[in-house]
């Protein structure tokens, strides 16, 4: 419970692992919390010298990771020595660079770009002979990223559709590595009337704000 706590009030946690041992249900539970709360993360693989003793690598120690927890394949995994801080300045390099990626806002008017030609790219499946449509994305905080869409209809939008916009938004947007949380919204009758994204030519300017 504390560590979840701890979690919860971290701007980045650095998630430890033994390279000397499998990665663990405890391990698991933690890294559980991590996706739950959205919280920026490094993934810390320790003893690492002792790992190029035994002929690991780097590679299979990444692939391990990613097969283990594929919904943090974005976040960046260092190999560390503590007990000769082999690679400290690495890893405070990389905690430093995933808050400042977990604090950048990016303006309303590039948002709308990249979803619209991620729209225009990959339509929404009709569901339900409904068309979804988004009319508009905006961000509304930081730490970590969090991006509103207005659309229609939630529903209409499946699983497998959102994963990849997503993945647009990491890679068009200064989110490489840290999560995102993307929230759809219904638009209410009384919000500003006006076109859904996909009605709006790809050349069509949008506004910079």
């Amino acid at each position: 419970m504390r560590s979840r706590q701890s979690i919860r009030r971290a701007n980045v946690v650095l998630m430890f692992f033994d390279s000397q041992e499998t990665i663990s249900r405890v391990d698991k539970q933690l890294v559980e919390s991590i996706v739950e709360t959205h919280t920026p993360c490094v993934l810390v693989v320790n003893k690492w010298d002792l790992a190029i003793q035994a002929e690991m690598t780097m590679a299979r120690w990444s692939e391990y990771l990613i097969s283990t927890f594929g919904m943090l394949r974005f976040a960046p995994v260092a190999f560390v020595t503590a007990v000769t801080g082999q690679n400290s300045r690495k890893l405070i390099n990389l905690a430093q660079s995933v808050f400042k990626q977990a604090e950048q806002r990016v303006s309303t008017g590039r948002l709308n770009r990249v979803v619209r030609a991620a729209v225009f790219a990959n339509p929404p499946a009709y569901r339900k002979n409904r068309r979804p449509k988004i009319f508009y994305a905006t961000q509304v905080d930081t730490c970590p990223p969090t991006i509103v869409l207005k659309c229609n209809h939630p529903k209409l939008f499946t699983p497998s559709w959102k994963r990849y916009l997503l993945g647009v938004f990491r890679e068009e947007l200064p989110f490489h590595e840290v999560p995102i949380r993307i929230l759809m919204r219904a638009r209410l009758r009384d919000e500003e009337t006006g076109p859904a994204l996909h009605e709006w030519s790809e050349t069509d300017p949008i506004e910079s704000d």
